[in-house]
């Protein structure tokens, strides 16, 4: 996996040995100090962490901001130095050289905002909300909205033309509303559609555009060519989130919910990553050979309960049949839930207590390496404690991230990079754990 979580390059660690049943001794002296070890930082119940491939270069993100409403939609500086990501609330956020030009956060909205496409200059941008309302930033123009029209089926996306002297916006129906100079190709609305549609993409000419279909599928208009589809390639209970055009304007990419990336045309693949449903991927913008994914915060944080009879307060719960692990803090509020590898049946259900953390730990054989090991249990032989992914001495990783909620560990739990690197940073010595069976 890509992660755009930059390491820090000050190697943290303790000199105490301890691991997982195959684990673990730790290496890297000297011993971090106790102000490293306490130091908490919040994990975004927003989404917006930002993965980067071929040539898009990382600029920032929102993974360790906790915020109000989940991430809606990025877009990227017409440069390619930069990207904006918006939220639902209307937030916009900008990264590298996308500037700022304001939101409409501050003011009551009457529906959700959902897109947001930059000006031809970059200088500025459109937001569109849901019931088809359009707000203008910087030199981006009005040219109307449909606030006012009967809508169908909410709109699901905008697209500014070229010029920057329009826009369409799509609707979830496969209706297209046309402002400005933005010329009216066609659309789906008049189609028995299999899925609903999810984004709106121009040629570089503006004439002509693609609609894309949350099942994959993918609808020409006007000059717009097809290059093909990802509807035969995504599983159930995936979405395809969006699409990016490539920088000449031949090919596409499409992302889903789950991370993968389908190249169409001359867009070039450069890799995915494997998203949870907690934090799917939201959206992906393209730049000159490469692109971003963003993620948002998904159903899995907010309809995955607590489960009964774990404790109460501020703890971690590990439950050991279901493979999922659940941050807690005190009033019962879940500040993250996400799938994890351990071994079944260990450690015995109990409760038990953070009393070590390490920033790096070492298998002692084969190379084998993990991050971010948080200690809470006694093995036979060595502790067992919350760590990433192990990886051998030449890069590899034990398991897949797919393999996550399934048992793969010989003592230890497995997180993702960035989970582990949350829990890492959220837990603090004597923090409770609570392991379910």
């Amino acid at each position: 996996m890509t992660s755009s979580k930059k390491l820090r390059k000050n190697l943290t660690n303790l000199a105490a040995a301890t691991a997982c049943a195959l684990l673990l001794a730790t290496v890297f002296p000297p011993a971090a100090s106790a102000e490293e070890e306490t130091t908490q930082v919040a994990f975004s119940l927003g989404g917006g962490d930002v993965h980067e491939f071929g040539g898009a270069t990382f600029h920032g993100s929102l993974s360790d901001i906790d915020l109000p409403t989940p991430v809606a939609a990025m877009a990227a500086h017409p440069s390619g130095d930069g990207y904006w990501l918006v939220s639902e609330d209307g937030a916009v956020h900008s990264f590298g050289n996308a500037p700022y030009h304001g939101d409409p956060s501050g003011i009551p909205l009457a529906a959700p905002i959902i897109d947001i496409t930059p000006s031809a200059s970059g200088n500025g941008y459109f937001l569109a909300a849901s019931d088809g309302g359009v707000f203008t930033f910087g030199d981006a123009t009005y040219h109307g909205s449909a606030g006012d029209i009967a809508l169908a089926a909410p709109v699901v996306a905008i697209a500014a033309t070229p010029s920057g002297n329009g826009y369409w916006l799509a609707a979830v129906d496969g209706g297209v509303f046309s402002f400005g100079d933005a010329a009216f190709h066609g659309s789906a609305g008049h189609i028995a559609l299999a899925a609903p549609m999810v984004d709106i993409l121009p040629t570089t000419s503006g004439d002509g555009y693609w609609m894309l279909g949350n099942d994959g599928g993918v609808f020409a208009f006007g000059a717009a060519p097809f290059h093909g589809s990802a509807a035969a390639h995504i599983p159930s209970g995936v979405d395809l989130v969006g699409g990016a055009l490539s920088a000449d304007g031949s090919g596409y990419w499409l992302a889903a919910s789950n991370g993968a990336v389908f190249a169409f045309g001359t867009a070039e693949y450069h890799g995915g990553v494997t998203a949870s449903g907690g934090e799917p991927i939201a959206d992906i913008s393209a730049t000159d050979g490469g692109y971003w994914l963003a993620t948002t915060i998904g159903g899995d944080y907010f309809e995955t309960p607590i489960p009964a009879n774990s404790g109460s307060g501020r703890r971690i719960v590990y439950s050991n049949s279901d493979q999922r692990l659940w941050a807690i803090e005190n009033g019962e509020y879940i500040v993250a839930t996400y799938l994890i590898s351990g071994r079944r049946d260990t450690p015995t259900p109990g409760v038990y207590d953070v009393f070590s953390k390490s920033r790096y730990a070492t298998a002692g054989h084969d190379g084998i390496t993990m991050q971010y090991m948080v200690r809470f249990a006694h093995g036979r032989r060595l502790a067992i404690g919350f760590h990433s992914i192990p990886t051998y001495g030449n890069g590899r990783p034990m398991q897949s991230e797919s393999a996550l909620g399934t048992y793969r560990s010989s003592g230890c739990v497995r997180q993702r990079l960035d989970q582990a690197e949350f829990l890492y940073n959220w837990s603090v010595v004597g923090d409770v754990v609570i392991v379910l069976p």
